[in-house]
């Protein structure tokens, strides 16, 4: 039987015991995975020095259906299977530390080779953050600058909505099968991207969103793209690997400054402690990856930059997710809140000498509207 050359390539992501790495360095010495599957076992184990066991499950392989089923699966499911020799295969993936073996791909393939700015957050994100996050991403489209994120809960979430929303084009990278959405909440936002953007995985139909797969997944994220937002990020954020990826490959890393002395902010306010660039605005991208820059707008100012939103303490957040973009009298205020005259007057002086709410000509209180 004659076998197609992707065959080959699915072969050995489903050898048990074959990992990345070694799939990886197998390439190097041998070239591609025919000549590797036609190996012995006895060179497979001299040269390259696999386990006796491993080896023989590589120069023995032969569950071909398997490989046909996955294939038959990927067609139904109108997923694209791309292996690193097809010229489809995204360049800025051919020169990072172990790059796939196999992509799955869902939607325009052509977005590989759009500019992109990858946006990375927090689950557990505040208002202002996702809504940062959100504006930063449609304003990054309304310039033909792609968005790339992990879908996740939270300011990933925020990020591909927000492009989506300005009309441009977003890659959501995930860490299952593109066949098992993960979070399930994001069905919908995922069905979004499919139609208008791509979805994208190195994980075979059927993964499921185990946790190990994740920090795996985000050098894909940085990858993709010419630099790294990170928007609230606690220390322990797995969009601190994201940063360390996009360092490692030679990416710009940008942080969003946070509130001082919150948890959700020390990872983003470390980085750029640690030297990343501080991000008040989308021209703070463009000031360090001027190419990204529109040839007919480079030295002009932008008039529809994204602005920083003011650092909320969990009080103000609170009071924010209970007001609309209507005024409020205090007693309003106090009722909507179910909080004293004392706490909330303390509070809403906060939120008006950091701009969170102003005064209107009646002395009542209104939101910002950048945060409504």
């Amino acid at each position: 039987m004659v076998r197609e050359a992707l065959d080959y390539w699915l072969a050995m992501t489903m050898i048990d015991g074959l990992g990345l790495k070694s799939i990886n360095r197998l390439l190097q010495v041998y070239g591609d995975p025919k000549r590797i599957l036609a190996l012995s076992t006895a060179e497979l184990t001299g040269r390259y020095g696999l386990r006796q066991g491993l080896a023989a499950a590589v120069s023995s392989f032969a569950d071909w259906k398997r490989v046909a089923a996955e294939r038959r699966k990927a067609e139904r499911l109108g997923v694209q299977i791309i292996s690193r020799a097809d010229e489809r295969y995204p360049k800025k993936l051919l020169n990072i530390y172990d790059p796939p073996p196999i992509l799955y791909a869902k939607g325009n393939l052509e977005l590989f080779d759009l500019p992109a700015i990858a946006i990375v957050g927090s689950r557990k994100s505040s208002v202002h953050g996702r809504r940062f996050a959100s504006d930063l991403a449609g304003a990054l489209a309304q310039h033909g600058i792609g968005v790339v994120s992990g879908m996740a809960l939270g300011i990933d979430g925020a990020a591909h909505e927000g492009c989506l929303a300005a009309g441009g084009k977003t890659i959501a990278v995930w860490g299952s099968g593109l066949d098992v959405c993960y979070p399930t909440r994001h069905r919908r936002l995922a069905d979004e991207i499919a139609a208008a953007g791509l979805l994208l995985s190195e994980f075979s139909l059927g993964t499921r969103p185990e946790k190990q797969n994740f920090p795996r997944r985000n050098r894909i994220i940085s990858g993709l793209s010419e630099g790294v937002v990170v928007v609230e990020a606690t220390l322990q954020s797995g969009s601190l690997i994201t940063a360390r990826c996009a360092l490692e490959q030679g990416r710009e890393v940008f942080a969003v400054p946070g509130l001082p002395g919150s948890p959700a902010s020390k990872g983003s306010n470390w980085l750029i402690k640690e030297g990343a660039q501080l991000v008040e605005s989308i021209d703070d991208i463009f000031s360090a990856l001027p190419r990204l820059l529109p040839s007919d707008s480079k030295g002009q100012q932008k008039d529809d930059e994204v602005q920083v939103l003011p650092p909320v303490s969990p009080e103000q957040e609170e009071l924010i997710g209970r007001m609309g973009p209507e005024e409020y009298s205090l007693d309003q205020l106090m009722e909507v809140s179910g909080w004293s005259h004392e706490q909330i007057s303390s509070t809403l002086l906060e939120m008006e000498l950091a701009g969170v709410v102003w005064r209107t000509a009646s002395g009542k209180f209104q939101l910002n509207p950048k945060f409504v």
